[in-house]
C-alpha cells in the first residue's frame, strides 16, 4: 500500500497534469473534477488524522484503499487523455513524474499557508470577502476605494485583504477592485 504523503504527491502531479490537459483545450468532465475534489478532501482528512489512524489496528484502512485505487482509476483517465491529445511522449513523461511521486522520489510542493478568517461579520445584511492584494496596488488606493464605498477592510501582513459591509457596498467595493485589477469589465449588465 501506498504511503498517504506519496499519494497525496500523486494527486498533485494528476491535478497538474490535468491543468494542462484543460489549458490545451481538452473537455473535462464535471464528474472529473468533482472526483478530484472529492479524493483531496478524502486525502487531507486521512493525513490529519494519520497519527491516530495508525495506532489503531486496521482503523480507516478500506479508505485508505479506495482512495489508492480512485487516484489510479484518475491517473488512467488523465494518461489516455493525454496521449490521445499529444502523444505517446508526452504521456510517458507524464506516467514518469506520476510513478516517481507515488514511489517517494519526489517531495510533496509547498503549498502556500492558509491564513485564518477573524472577524467575519454574521449579521443578515453584512457582505464579505477576501483576496490576496496584488504587490503593485497600493495600500492608499485600497484605502481610498473602501471609503469611497463605505466598506471596512482589514489587511494583514501576507497582503490578504478582507471588505466587509453593507451587500450592495461590498459588491461595489468589489466591481471596482476587479476593474482596478483587471481593466474595465466588459459584462454586460
Amino acid at each position: 500500500m501506498v504511503s498517504l504523503n506519496e499519494l497525496y504527491s500523486g494527486w498533485m502531479v494528476l491535478n497538474e497534469l490535468l491543468g494542462a490537459l484543460k489549458q490545451s483545450g481538452i473537455f473535462i468532465p464535471d464528474l472529473t473534477f468533482a472526483d478530484f475534489r472529492n479524493s483531496k478532501m478524502a486525502l487531507e482528512y486521512l493525513r490529519s488524522f494519520e497519527g491516530d489512524i495508525s495506532a489503531q489496528s486496521d482503523a480507516d484502512v478500506k479508505l485508505r484503499q479506495e482512495m489508492e485505487l480512485q487516484i489510479l482509476r484518475l491517473r488512467d483517465t488523465m494518461i489516455i487523455w493525454a496521449e490521445e491529445k499529444h502523444g505517446v511522449e508526452y504521456r510517458t513523461e507524464w506516467d514518469k513524474k506520476f510513478n516517481d511521486a507515488i514511489r517517494g522520489v519526489t517531495s510533496i510542493p509547498e503549498t502556500e499557508p492558509q491564513v485564518p478568517i477573524t472577524d467575519l461579520p454574521r449579521e443578515k445584511d453584512v457582505g464579505f470577502f477576501r483576496i490576496k492584494l496584488p504587490e503593485e496596488i497600493p495600500v492608499e488606493v485600497i484605502s481610498e476605494l473602501a471609503e469611497d464605498c463605505e466598506v471596512l477592510i482589514s489587511l494583514d501582513g501576507e497582503r490578504h485583504l478582507q471588505v466587509s459591509g453593507k451587500k450592495e457596498c461590498v459588491r461595489d467595493a468589489m466591481k471596482r477592485l476587479g476593474e482596478l485589477f483587471y481593466g474595465e469589465s466588459t459584462l454586460r449588465k
